[in-house]
């Protein structure tokens, strides 16, 4: 994987397959912190195993698959732009919360990428799943929940475009 957008669709995909009702997404930018936090949260399951387990490149709970890479890598890209990824229990929803920050302005930062389409996808391909979008750029903030998200897609496409 290469840009962010990629890491966020890995995440998202893991909470849906995992039988996630409710899935957030933050996305949050501080330029005078130079930090970028990237969190999904869902009211899944939770992990059937510890974070440093889930973090394993050689974990993953696809049957038809011997490893797990997207965590790793996310947790390689965050930790490469000066920050790191955090997995546990979501507050907010009960279930798993993977958390990623890393600096703005980082030049091994990965590149934000497609995030509006990812998540679009997500949304229109998973329709029993009520996704929740959270953007803050500098304290601007701005939540799009699940149908409203495809409608609102300038918004999200106009946010993405302000922090590539």
């Amino acid at each position: 994987m290469h840009d962010l957008s990629l890491y966020l669709l890995d995440v998202l995909e893991n909470s849906v397959r995992a039988g996630a009702g409710t899935v957030a997404v933050t996305i949050a930018a501080d330029h005078d912190a130079d930090t970028l936090t990237l969190a999904v949260e869902d009211d899944g399951p939770g992990l059937p195993v510890t974070p440093d387990e889930a973090l394993d490149p050689f974990f993953t709970t696809k049957k038809e698959k011997k490893t797990g890479l997207g965590l790793s890598l996310f947790r390689q890209a965050a930790e490469a732009a000066g920050g790191g990824l955090e997995m546990g229990v979501s507050d907010e929803l009960g279930g798993v919360a993977v958390r990623a920050s890393m600096s703005l302005g980082n030049v091994d930062r990965p590149p934000f990428g497609d995030v509006a389409t990812s998540i679009i996808t997500m949304v229109a391909t998973n329709p029993e799943v009520e996704f929740v979008v959270r953007l803050s750029d500098d304290g601007e903030r701005l939540e799009l929940r699940g149908s409203e998200l495809p409608r609102r897609l300038a918004e999200l496409v106009a946010y993405q475009e302000a922090l590539s």
